[in-house]
C-alpha cells in the first residue's frame, strides 16, 4: 500500500510540474487602494492586508466620493494625481519620456494594485467640444463618429493599469502588452503597466466573503462542475465558450454545455457549481434566480454582457453583482460598452487559470486592451487551481471531483483507459457523479447513444429528485438536438408530473413554454385578429 501511495504521489508531483504559470505574486509588490472616508472600506482593506500580508507602506487611503461613477476631472484630481505623487514620493517607479512624447515607467516596484469597495468604479464620458467643421456639417451621416476611437469613458481600474502613462490620448483603448503572455507578470517585465483587481460587490459582507473564500479554496482546491452556456450569438464569443468547455473537460473536470440560444432554464438543477461561463442576457436569470442557489466556495463565474458591471451595488441588476451575491469569488465584467473583440477572452482566461495563474494575471493576459471597460472582481492574488494536482486539504464533498481529476492525471496518455476507469468506478461503486460525468463527456463528443446509457445509469443511483431531473433534462436535450421535438415534449410533460414538488420544476415549465408554447388568447368579439408578422 505504501509503495502504491508513493508511486501516485510521484506521478502527481511530475504532472503538477507541467503547469506553466509561476507561483504567487510577492505581497511587497502589491498596493491596496481604499476610501479612507468610508469606515467599511478601511476595514475591508485591513482584512485584505491581513489575508495577504501586504506591507503597511503599500496601504493607500484616499478621500473619495461614495459613488460608483465619477467624472474625468474627479478621477484626475482624486485618484490619478494623488497616486502619481505617492509613487514619486515613495520612489516606487522611475518614469521617462518615450520617442512619441508619452511619459511611462521604466521601473516599477508595484506590479498589482487592488481597489476596495468604496473606490469609484467608472469614469463617465467627457463631452468633446464640437469642431468648426462638425458645427457646419449638414449631413451627420457623412462623417460618422468612430464609437471606439471617440470613446473616453472607462473603468477606473483599467485607467489605473496605465497610471504611469502621461500624455496619451484619452479617447479609445490602449494596446495591452501583457495580452497572450505565457509568463508570470514578474517575469514578463512590463513596468509601465500594473495589473489592477477589485474587491467590490453589492455589500461589504460579500466583499469580506470574497477574501475568505479565496483563502479557503487555496487550502482545499477548487473542486466541482463547470457549466458553459453557449448563446449562438456571435461566432467569436461562442468559439471562446466551446474552447472553455473543451479545455476544462480535458482537465478532468465535469462540464455541462448548454448549446441553445436561450440561457439555462429558470431554476435549472445545477449541482456543485465551481465554474460558470455564459452569455448573453442583460440581467441575471435562469438557474441563478432560484432561492437559495449558491456557488461552491471559491467559484469562478462569468457572464459576458456589454454592461455586466455597470453597477456592482445590486444583487439583481446586470451580472457581476448578482453572481458575487450568490457566492462566486471571482468574476469579470464591463462598466460600459466594450465591443466583443476588446473584452476578456474567456478561453484564454480559463486556460491561464487551469495552468496555475493568479486571477489578475489570468485576466490581464486574456484582454487585448487597457484604458477601456473591463474589470476583474475578486482577490487578484487568488489561484483557483493551485491544487489541481489533487494536493491540498481534503474535504468529503470534494472527493468524487478529486477522484475524477486523479483518474485523468493517471491516464493522460490513454483516453480509453481514462474513460474505462471512470466507468469502472461508476459502476462498481454505484457512483452517480462518475456516471453522469462520463455521460457528459460523450455528449460533448456527440456520442449520444453512449451518453444516454451512462446518464440513465446515473439517474438510477441519484437519491435526490433534482439530480434525477437534471439527468432527465440531458436526455430531453438529446431529443431536442435531434429534432425529436414531440418526444421531448412528451418527456417534459411526464417530468412536469413526476417532479411537481421541487423548485427545479420551473426549468421543465420554461422549456415546455419554449418547445410547446400555449396558443394565443382568443380575440374578443368584434375585434380583428392581428395580421401575422412577415
Amino acid at each position: 500500500m505504501k509503495k502504491i501511495r508513493h508511486t501516485c504521489s510521484l506521478i502527481l508531483f511530475l504532472l503538477s510540474a507541467s503547469f506553466a504559470c509561476a507561483g504567487s505574486i510577492d505581497p511587497a509588490r502589491v498596493a491596496v487602494v481604499f476610501n479612507q472616508s468610508l469606515p467599511e472600506s478601511v476595514e475591508l482593506a485591513r482584512s485584505y492586508q491581513k489575508a495577504r500580508s501586504i506591507p503597511e507602506k503599500n496601504m493607500i487611503g484616499l478621500d473619495l466620493p461614495d459613488r460608483e461613477e465619477i467624472t474625468r476631472a474627479e478621477y484626475v484630481s482624486m485618484l490619478e494625481k494623488p497616486l502619481r505623487d505617492l509613487f514619486d514620493k515613495n520612489r516606487w517607479w522611475k518614469r521617462g519620456r518615450t520617442s512619441e512624447g508619452v511619459i511611462v515607467a521604466s521601473e516599477n516596484q508595484i506590479e498589482v494594485m487592488v481597489t476596495m469597495r468604496g473606490v469609484p468604479l467608472k469614469i463617465s464620458r467627457l463631452a468633446k467640444e464640437a469642431s468648426p467643421e462638425s458645427k457646419t456639417q449638414k449631413d451627420p451621416a457623412a462623417t460618422p463618429a468612430n464609437p471606439v476611437q471617440d470613446a473616453n469613458e472607462a473603468a477606473v481600474d483599467s485607467e489605473l493599469a496605465i497610471l504611469s502613462y502621461d500624455g496619451h490620448l484619452l479617447e479609445g483603448p490602449i494596446k495591452n502588452p501583457y495580452f497572450e503572455s505565457k509568463s508570470s507578470f514578474t517575469d514578463a517585465q512590463f513596468p509601465y503597466i500594473m495589473l489592477v483587481g477589485r474587491i467590490d460587490g453589492p455589500s461589504f459582507a460579500i466583499c469580506q466573503r470574497m477574501i475568505s473564500d479565496a483563502k479557503q479554496a487555496e487550502r482545499t482546491g477548487l473542486w466541482g462542475r463547470a457549466y458553459v452556456d453557449i448563446a449562438q450569438f456571435y461566432p467569436e464569443g461562442d468559439s471562446w465558450l466551446r474552447s472553455v468547455a473543451a479545455q476544462t473537460s480535458d482537465a478532468g473536470i465535469p462540464v455541462e454545455v448548454h448549446g441553445w440560444k436561450e440561457v439555462f432554464p429558470k431554476h435549472y438543477p445545477l449541482r456543485d457549481v465551481s465554474t460558470y461561463f455564459g452569455w448573453y442576457e442583460w440581467n441575471v436569470c435562469g438557474p441563478f434566480v432560484k432561492p437559495g442557489f449558491a456557488f461552491k466556495t471559491g467559484a469562478v463565474a462569468v457572464h459576458l454582457h456589454s454592461f455586466s458591471a455597470a453597477t456592482l451595488r445590486s444583487e439583481t441588476t446586470n451580472w457581476c453583482g448578482p453572481l458575487l451575491a450568490r457566492g462566486a469569488a471571482v468574476t469579470l465584467g464591463n462598466v460600459y460598452e466594450p465591443y466583443l473583440s476588446m473584452t476578456h477572452n474567456f478561453d484564454k482566461f480559463q486556460k491561464n487559470l487551469l495552468e496555475g495563474a493568479t486571477v489578475v494575471e489570468a485576466a490581464y493576459a486574456a484582454i487585448p486592451v487597457l484604458s477601456w471597460q473591463g474589470i476583474v472582481l475578486g482577490d487578484p492574488l487568488y489561484r483557483p487551481y493551485l491544487h489541481l494536482d489533487a494536493t491540498g486539504e481534503k474535504v468529503a464533498l470534494d472527493r468524487p471531483y478529486r477522484a475524477l481529476r486523479v483518474a485523468k492525471m493517471l491516464n493522460t496518455e490513454s483516453d480509453s483507459k481514462y474513460l474505462a476507469e471512470i466507468e469502472r468506478v461508476g459502476r462498481t461503486k454505484s457512483n452517480s457523479i462518475f456516471l453522469e460525468s462520463l455521460g457528459l463527456i460523450h455528449l460533448m463528443r456527440k456520442q449520444e447513444a453512449k451518453a444516454l446509457q451512462f446518464i440513465r445509469e446515473a439517474k438510477a443511483f441519484y437519491p435526490e429528485p433534482a439530480d434525477r431531473l437534471r439527468c432527465e433534462m440531458h436526455v430531453i436535450g438529446v431529443d431536442r438536438d435531434a429534432g425529436r421535438i414531440e418526444m421531448a415534449i412528451r418527456a417534459l410533460r411526464l417530468a412536469e408530473t413526476t417532479y411537481a414538488g421541487i423548485p427545479e420544476i420551473e426549468s421543465v415549465r420554461s422549456m415546455l413554454a419554449l418547445l410547446d408554447p400555449p396558443p394565443p388568447p382568443p380575440v374578443p368579439f368584434g375585434q380583428k385578429a392581428p395580421l401575422p408578422k412577415k
